[in-house]
């Protein structure tokens, strides 16, 4: 009684009745499914990574001419800044003094061999806690399997999250990580598939910016990075060098997060004058982002909140915040609520309808959704289906939303998460 009022008069009661509470009934499914994992794949995994994690800390403590607590900020703080004398300069500080977190520990990168042994221990100690020790424990007894708890909720775009395991959480990019993935299987007779959106905050970002460079490059399936290289370092598109792609595909992602010079020097690891240049240069070739993206903070800071395509709101009081920090975070979070949030929405209005799709024509188990991590979807599917299945799903995401340039799904399936194939029409 209370809040339908609300709901109505915020034009929220659309979002909410055929998106958020559809999809409960879509993630009840996808968390009673659960999903398959090799226990004795990660046992083996986890004794390979124990004497790595033991090698590394020989080694550091080594470097370090002395044994200490690597998980101590104090020791590890003793350690570096006064026994090594590595330079503190740009460090930030915390009540206890220096801080050692892994943001700061990226500022003194080559200053010491030491930095880069933490950084690669603290990454395997907490893949190490997080998953391959922990997954196995969370195995039902009754069904074999691993139940996730997604969450809509918690993340302030809609996103969902995903706890107790977080599965949304491990890294693609690592190796470790791709390993850990390998350890999530299928039943007998079964294949994982994946469909992932390709890009699609880039291509929310022309679609709501409206900038004819973007909208063109992704009209003529040009690669978006190679396109931004070459805009931005005034090179044909056949010239772009592979560093450049690289530092292209950070300030495409950085500047849509909000990231300054500093944020994106590091990011792309470049020098902080040429990340400068870099910003400066890719709103002269794409005026029409950055026109957005003013409109955006302009929209929000006179409503009091950002908006996605789809209605969905988030509430942003500190953007005429007269603490500058405060009001720029506020700034980031307008631009990242329109983009993000949207991509959130759009997955979510797909995932109802392929649960529709599943419970209309495939109900004796031949399909079953499994995962949700951001813009990829896990199906479990039988072997005789997973090229048709594969278009079906594929033919859903990409028509959900009319953009002014269309949407993209890559498939991929496998025996396990961690090796998959693509899937070509």
């Amino acid at each position: 009684k209370k809040l339908l009022p609300q709901l109505k008069e915020q034009k929220l009661e659309k979002l909410f009745k055929e998106i958020e509470m559809p999809l409960a009934l879509v993630l009840a499914a996808m968390e009673t499914n659960g999903i398959k994992i090799n226990q004795e794949f990660l046992a083996k995994m986890g004794q390979a990574v124990s004497k790595k994690i033991s090698r590394l800390v020989k080694n550091i403590h080594k470097l370090a001419g002395v044994e200490f607590n690597i998980n101590s900020t104090q020791q590890l703080r003793e350690v570096l800044f006064e026994k090594l004398a590595i330079p503190a300069l740009g460090i930030s500080k915390n009540k206890t003094g220096l801080s050692t977190g892994a943001d700061e520990l990226v500022k003194l990168k080559g200053q010491h061999p030491i930095i880069e042994l933490i950084q690669e221990y603290r990454e395997l100690a907490k893949l190490s806690s997080t998953y391959i020790e922990a997954l196995p424990k969370l195995v039902n007894e009754k069904t074999g399997r691993l139940h996730t708890n997604f969450n809509q909720t918690v993340a302030a775009t809609g996103r969902l999250s995903s706890t107790e395991p977080n599965l949304q959480n491990i890294p693609i990019r690592t190796k470790l990580g791709r390993e850990i993935r390998q350890a999530f299987v299928t039943e007998k007779g079964y294949k994982l598939l994946s469909l992932d959106y390709s890009q699609i905050e880039l291509r929310l970002a022309a679609h709501l910016s409206g900038d004819k460079k973007m909208i063109a490059a992704f009209k003529q399936d040009e690669d978006i990075h190679t396109a931004t290289a070459a805009a931005i370092n005034g090179v044909a598109l056949n010239e772009v060098r592979p560093e450049m792609r690289c530092q292209a595909k950070a300030t495409n992602f950085g500047i849509l997060y909000g990231q300054g010079a500093h944020g994106l020097s590091q990011n792309a690891d470049i020098p902080y004058v040429q990340a400068k240049e870099f910003i400066e240069q890719y709103f002269k070739v794409y005026k029409g982002v950055k026109k957005f993206m003013d409109e955006t903070i302009e929209l929000a800071r006179g409503r009091g909140y950002a908006e996605t395509l789809f209605g969905r709101r988030r509430f942003l009081p500190e953007i005429n915040s007269s603490v500058m920090q405060m009001r720029k975070a506020a700034e980031r979070m307008a631009i990242n609520t329109t983009i993000q949030g949207t991509g959130a929405d759009i997955i979510k209005a797909a995932m109802i309808r392929i649960q529709e799709l599943i419970d209309k024509d495939y109900q004796s188990g031949q399909i079953k959704m499994l995962l949700q991590v951001h813009d990829e979807l896990v199906f479990e599917v039988r072997d005789n289906l997973v090229k048709k299945m594969a278009g079906e799903i594929k033919e859903i995401m990409e028509s959900v939303i009319k953009l002014k340039i269309s949407l993209a799904v890559d498939a991929s399936a496998g025996d396990n998460w961690g090796e998959m194939e693509a899937i070509t029409n």
